[in-house]
């Protein structure tokens, strides 16, 4: 990753034994830095807690704010609100090995190291936080959705009658079972 993330790191070297606030916003710039990124528009905010008043360090994320994506329905692109909470631990280590362990809810860092990097759980967490159904509040009526795609929909809907031969069988169908 690059330098421009570094501003996603926190140093727990210097910090006093309490609950300490930090706040990220989070734009497309940001996202610009992973290959890959689904985000190409948004406004985010996550709200860090991190508690280091004993080991293992808790970090809570609060993540609230805006992307743009296509709707599922209309593929208009329209605004999604995002608010979920992440909660994991950051644990000291001396093992190596432990370094590498793939733990969604614990990180294991070095005593040697400085920073504990955020850039890419937050990455990750608005990812997780996108609904797998984008679609928008009131399909059809809003000021973003496509009304031309929207009426295509809705005509094939009405072309989709089912052929009464298809009837027949399902009832056909529902004797033998």
């Amino acid at each position: 990753m690059s330098d421009s993330l570094k501003e996603y790191k926190i140093s727990p070297a210097g910090l006093k034994k309490e609950v300490h606030p930090f706040t990220f916003e989070l734009t497309e710039t940001f996202f610009a830095n992973f290959e890959d990124a689904l985000i190409q528009k948004c406004e985010i905010q996550v709200n860090v807690n991190f508690d280091n008043r004993k080991e293992p360090f808790i970090l809570e994320m609060d993540i609230d704010g805006v992307i743009w994506s296509d709707c599922d329905k209309c593929t208009s692109t329209i605004p999604i609100t995002l608010h979920s909470s992440f909660t994991f631990y950051v644990k000291y280590t001396t093992d190596e090995a432990m370094k590498d362990l793939d733990e969604m809810e614990i990180i294991y860092i070095s005593k040697d190291e400085q920073e504990i990097d955020l850039a890419q759980f937050l990455y990750d967490f608005v990812h997780l936080s996108i609904p797998t159904h984008v679609i928008c509040d009131n399909p059809g009526n809003t000021e973003y959705c496509d009304m031309e795609i929207i009426g295509l929909l809705e005509q094939q809907e009405q072309e989709n009658t089912i052929d009464p031969r298809w009837g027949d069988l399902d009832k056909l169908k529902d004797k033998l079972n």
